[in-house]
């Protein structure tokens, strides 16, 4: 590893935006689980505004802790029963939709689960 593959003293902005242009592979997976990781960063502030920890989260859930720390760690996929549940756990509700032709949706094209 040379000097200019480290990433000290560079942002995290600018070394995440290195491995983008770099590895097409890096660059699909971050894709790819970029929703996973925007619930989690929900899902975390969530519980916290609640004041709930990953343990009581997952009582409220009938599930386990681990459960919760995968969905957390924004790396693994939920399903939308796994959601759902979650959202009510954290008193909330799960809304799905879909876009099509780059056009945002309007509040007819979400389905609360």
């Amino acid at each position: 590893m040379d000097k200019s593959d480290s990433p000290i003293g560079s942002s995290v902005k600018d070394h995440i935006g290195a491995d983008r242009t770099r590895s097409a592979q890096y660059r699909d997976t971050q894709d790819r689980l970029r929703p996973f990781e925007e619930i989690a960063r929900m899902v975390i502030m969530r519980r916290a505004q609640l004041g709930l920890t990953q343990q009581e989260l997952a009582e409220r859930m009938s599930t386990t802790k681990s459960v919760i720390s995968r969905i957390e760690s924004g790396q693994h996929r939920s399903g939308t029963d796994t959601l759902r549940r979650l959202a009510e756990a954290l008193d909330g509700h799960a809304v799905i939709g879909f876009e099509f032709d780059s056009k945002p949706p309007s509040t007819g094209d979400f389905v609360r689960l």
